[in-house]
């Protein structure tokens, strides 16, 4: 299915055809358990791994939640929130784990209480450490892929070193002009398609000056691509941006 087809019938479905949303479900499970096992870093299964039951609610609040008149994949969509409510799983387990008090589970067979201080520490460190491997290995992939969207755009990560505003209030300006262009599909459009800001329009639009908007202009690129993205981790910077 074409994804403008897709696209139809997601407006369907949050029209309120449930028949069609379990249709998808089932018919996009496939991408749905491949999105999944990239995220785990490993094969997983239907009805084995919790991991493919958070995937599967993803899938479906992304039926709910997918803007059918932005001209942008549902699949890229889905695949994002699948990857961020996987990642939320990940860490509400790990603090979960820590939080569970080591008598719970240091019995011996009888149920007896044991006394492993020292395992408990092993325990405790192994278990911290697979965590933080698995959210930094999402990191990690999450980086190449926003460095590999930011090359279509003639960016490197290189020249973000260099070029981000020193101050915070030109950050927070920069960051609110990349919110301008995401909002807007006839500016979001424009930047796809040409890879360039559309400077003469955004003039009207913003209270900074043509020269601002050249200087800053790869910054801003940047940003907004972030925007569209939806990239999770990245987000968190963008935190400090927002008024």
């Amino acid at each position: 299915m074409l994804d403008v087809e897709v696209r139809q019938v997601v407006t369907q479905v949050q029209q309120g055809q449930d028949s069609l949303r379990e249709e998808l479900v089932k018919q996009y499970l496939p991408f749905i358990l491949k999105v999944t096992s990239q995220s785990c870093k490993r094969f997983v299964r239907l009805g084995e791994d919790d991991e493919v039951s958070v995937a599967l609610i993803a899938f479906d609040e992304a039926l709910s939640k997918y803007d059918c008149t932005q001209n942008t994949s549902f699949f890229s969509f889905a695949e994002s929130v699948i990857r961020r409510r996987i990642i939320d799983y990940f860490r509400k387990k790990g603090r979960e784990n820590r939080e569970i008090p080591w008598s719970a589970v240091n019995l011996d067979e009888d149920g007896q209480e044991t006394t492993f201080q020292l395992d408990k520490l092993t325990w405790d460190k192994a278990r911290d450490i697979h965590f933080e491997k698995e959210i930094t290995e999402l990191r990690r992939d999450e980086i190449i892929e926003y460095q590999t969207e930011l090359k279509h755009y003639g960016i490197s990560l290189q020249d973000l070193v260099e070029i981000s505003p020193k101050h915070q209030d030109a950050r927070k300006s920069a960051y609110e002009i990349a919110s301008i262009i995401n909002d807007s599909e006839k500016f979001r459009s424009h930047l796809q398609k040409t890879k360039t800001l559309p400077l003469k329009e955004l003039e009207s639009e913003v209270r900074i000056s043509r020269k601002t908007l050249e200087r800053q202009r790869k910054y801003i690129i940047a940003l907004t691509i972030i925007l569209i993205g939806k990239f999770y981790f990245l987000d968190e910077y963008l935190e400090g941006l927002k008024g």
